[in-house]
């Protein structure tokens, strides 16, 4: 291995000029003397090429791998972006698929849990896309029977494709829910899609605003569901990989 690199030729040929310049001969002694700038000039030279071989090979040998290595990690990023892209236009195509039934109402109940204590269970359910407009889509859900209950679905396309976003859902439990006095509404928590779904179905891993407002929904992952063949709407969810609500319903008008 040379020492210097693909710069060794100049390398040497300033090493061969110091040594003809530096002869231990009382001529060339008296020469160096009289003559200073000789002295500096080779000095400066020496600095320079010693800067240029560092500069032009700070790798060594790596330097013929490098070109390679950039030409992977270009493809690497192209790649990246090309996932990224095709999930934006996939979520896209959901959230299309979701406006052409705007103004539709499906009617259904809950499928799990069979516990009656809770919220959606053993009341009829209505959801009823009421917004579409370009990169949104609010779909309301009401429970028919004893108090008001109402939150907003609200689905919007982020991003422009080309970085983190896509469609991202929302929890807006403001509209017409009835919270007792001094009780604020909790509103605001859903997530991402992420790039598992197609244009019938998406699903939605908590985000990082959801486990900071609702910690213990940091697990969350939400899911709907299109069925056109048979005009099915469904709503699920899931908390740690396991079964937490489900509701089927079906196109009413």
């Amino acid at each position: 291995m040379q020492p210097f690199g693909p710069h060794s030729s100049f390398m040497h040929t300033l090493v061969v000029f110091f040594r003809s310049h530096f002869s231990t001969s009382t001529r060339t002694k008296t020469r160096m003397s009289t003559k200073p700038n000789t002295l500096t000039g080779l000095f400066c030279a020496l600095a320079m090429g010693l800067a240029v071989s560092a500069c032009g090979n700070p790798g060594g040998e790596s330097n013929s791998i490098n070109p390679k290595l950039n030409e992977l990690q270009q493809n690497e990023s192209a790649l990246q972006d090309t996932t990224v892209h095709q999930a934006y236009l996939v979520h896209q195509a959901f959230l299309s698929n979701l406006a052409d039934l705007c103004g539709q109402t499906f009617v259904g109940a809950s499928t799990f849990p069979e516990e009656e204590d809770h919220v959606l269970v053993g009341n009829e359910l209505h959801a009823r896309i009421s917004r579409c407009e370009e990169g949104r889509v609010d779909v309301d859900l009401y429970r028919e029977g004893g108090t008001v209950w109402h939150t907003t679905w609200v689905l919007t396309m982020r991003g422009d494709g080309t970085q983190k976003g896509g469609l991202h859902l929302y929890h807006e439990h403001i509209g017409d829910k009835v919270y007792p006095e001094g009780e604020e509404p909790l509103t605001g928590y859903g997530g991402y899609a992420d790039g598992r779904g197609s244009e019938w179905i998406q699903y939605f891993p908590a985000d990082e605003a959801t486990a900071e407002m609702l910690p213990e929904a940091a697990t969350n992952e939400w899911r709907m569901e299109l069925d056109r063949e048979n005009g099915v709407f469904v709503y699920a969810l899931e908390r740690h990989g396991k079964p937490r609500f489900r509701a089927s319903l079906q196109a009413f008008r």
